[in-house]
């Protein structure tokens, strides 16, 4: 692993299921593929995450022309969008 960093929020979301799944890791290298089997995630627990990056943003990083196929790709992803919470959200 290169031990890219990545957005902290974006590590947040992806630790607590690794730890939730039973793992150890203190970060997340943003060189590891969505389901590498170092984060012991399954494509459930990576739906769940993109659910949860989804609500914080308003979009998803798969409604690009070119979808993420590592953290890394999700972070800076979650750095163009911003962490807005959609209009609609915002006005409630």
């Amino acid at each position: 692993m290169s031990n890219d960093p990545i957005d902290q929020r974006v590590a947040q979301f992806v630790l607590l299921v690794h730890r939730r799944n039973g793992g150890t890791l203190e970060a997340v290298d943003g060189s590891l593929r969505l389901l590498d089997p170092r984060l012991g995630i399954d494509s459930l627990d990576l739906a769940e995450i993109m659910v949860a990056i989804e609500r914080e943003t308003g979009a998803s990083p798969f409604d690009v022309p070119q979808p993420p196929r590592t953290w890394g790709d999700v972070a800076v992803w979650f750095q163009s969008v911003g962490r807005q919470k959609p209009a609609a959200e915002s006005e409630n």
